[in-house]
């Protein structure tokens, strides 16, 4: 006889409220699933396990991933943070910034595709983001803290006002990478 547990497992999540409803329900591992353009805004998926997870496209605003395993997971842009256009809206400071930012604190993100992500303000306190590629991404007023950047992808990356050790960047894949206003983690 055939177990398919795993398979039928795999056929309920259809939406962001299907992997709610098995995460509450106790399933944490989700790895390798076409996720793509879930809607997860808001959610509290601390410690789950999404590694080669299918993420691109996802509404990922506000939703905390604390102690997550990302790793090898692809959220090609993916909106992880709030998106902001400031031609439209110049009033920066009107924004609650830590409304709809993703908590990604000591997350592992190792070898995850994240090029041309949204993540405005995100924490990524002393996550691990080895060879993750961040392409392109918007990682404005970042926190990256403590984070391992070894061979991290930043090429054409907006590191505005980000928290970061200048030290650590030195791992770091830096081509063109925006660096206005960012803060060394070290000397704080």
């Amino acid at each position: 006889m055939v177990d398919n547990s795993a398979t039928s497992n795999i056929l309920e999540i259809k939406s962001g409220h299907d992997l709610i409803a098995a995460f509450q329900a106790g399933r944490i591992d989700f790895s390798g699933m076409d996720l793509h353009g879930i809607h997860l805004r808001g959610a509290h998926l601390n410690g789950i396990i999404l590694d080669g997870a299918d993420l691109r496209d996802s509404d990922l605003c506000g939703t905390s991933f604390f102690r997550a395993s990302l790793r090898g997971s692809m959220l090609n842009r993916a909106h992880l943070g709030i998106l902001h256009d400031s031609a439209a809206d110049p009033n920066l400071d009107d924004i609650d910034i830590d409304m709809g930012c993703v908590d990604l604190a000591q997350a592992d993100l190792t070898g995850a595709f994240l090029n041309h992500a949204q993540m405005f303000s995100i924490n990524l306190r002393d996550a691990n983001l080895e060879h993750a590629n961040l392409a392109g991404a918007m990682l404005r007023r970042a926190d990256l803290g403590g984070t391992n950047l070894n061979a991290t992808d930043f090429s054409s990356a907006d590191l505005s006002e980000a928290l970061v050790s200048f030290e650590a960047l030195k791992q770091a894949i830096t081509t063109n990478t925006i660096l206005k206003d960012a803060r060394d983690a070290d000397s704080l």
